[in-house]
């Protein structure tokens, strides 16, 4: 039997390389993605053009109702995941002193809040014996001010 990897932020980045590592390894593989569809599709185009199985499944992490539909969507096509790998996040660069709560607050919902959804619909899915991983990665900008030089 196939095994079945969900893997969300996978239209592109690290998470478009998971997912074609995954088929390649032989795994029935669930592309998420947040907005735009064509990345999303070029990674399963992909998959399928290498011989393995694939499908694109939008939700954002950040709300309820559409992680347990990717959930659900991945079941229906492929059955129990066996592998969820989180790789959905975001990070806005802007400068601290605007004061953009709703930036910010954007990126805890997607960051925090969609990290703890995905992992607790794949703690209720995953196959006994399965794996649940999260990647992240952030880049530090700095941008200080001179002063008296």
């Amino acid at each position: 039997m196939k095994k079945v990897a969900i893997i969300t932020g996978a239209s592109g980045g690290i998470g478009g390389s998971v997912a074609k590592r995954l088929a390649k390894d032989g795994f029935s593989v669930v592309v998420n993605y947040a907005g735009k569809p064509a990345p999303a599709q070029a990674v399963v185009a992909d998959i399928k053009a290498a011989g393995g199985q694939g499908i694109a499944v939008q939700a954002d992490v950040a709300n309820a109702e559409d992680v347990e539909r990717l959930f659900k969507e991945s079941m229906d096509a492929f059955g129990r995941p066996d592998v969820v790998v989180h790789c959905a996040g975001i990070m806005p660069l802007f400068p601290i002193a605007s004061g953009d709560v709703a930036a910010f607050d954007k990126v805890i919902a997607t960051n925090l809040r969609g990290t703890f959804l995905v992992f607790a619909q794949a703690a209720q899915h995953v196959s006994d014996g399965g794996r649940i991983m999260a990647f992240s990665s952030s880049v530090l900008a700095k941008s200080f001010p001179t002063y008296g030089a």
